[in-house]
C-alpha cells in the first residue's frame, strides 16, 4: 500500500509505501524538516501534523516526555524522527 505524505512548507506531495520512517523518508526525499541527533532527545526535528495524526506511529513514552517540555499545549506535536507512516499525511515544520 501507498501513502501520500504533504509536506506544507515546500508545498510538496510524495508517495511513499505505508510502514516507513518519515526519517528515512526526509533522507529520501529533500524537504525543510531538519534533523540532528535523529534519535528524538534533541527536538530538532519537531513538526506539526496538519491532518492525519492518526495515521503515524503511536507516541512512545521518551518521546512523549520531550513533547511535554517542548509544546505542552499543543497535540499535534510530533518528533519526525521517531514517526512511521501509516497512511496520508500532512506535515510542516513547527515553529
Amino acid at each position: 500500500m501507498i501513502a501520500s505524505i504533504h509536506f506544507e512548507d515546500d508545498q510538496k506531495t510524495i508517495k511513499v509505501p505505508i510502514n516507513q520512517s518519515l526519517i528515512q523518508i526526509c533522507d529520501e526525499y529533500p524537504n525543510s524538516i531538519l534533523f540532528s541527533c535523529r534519535n528524538g532527545v534533541c527536538g530538532t526535528c519537531l513538526i506539526e501534523v496538519m491532518s492525519g495524526m492518526e495515521n503515524l506511529s503511536p507516541v512512545m513514552e521518551e518521546e512523549r516526555i520531550l513533547l511535554d517540555i517542548l509544546a505542552p499545549e499543543n497535540p499535534h506535536i510530533r518528533l519526525a524522527c521517531q514517526c512511521v507512516v501509516k497512511d496520508d499525511v500532512c506535515i510542516r515544520v513547527a515553529s
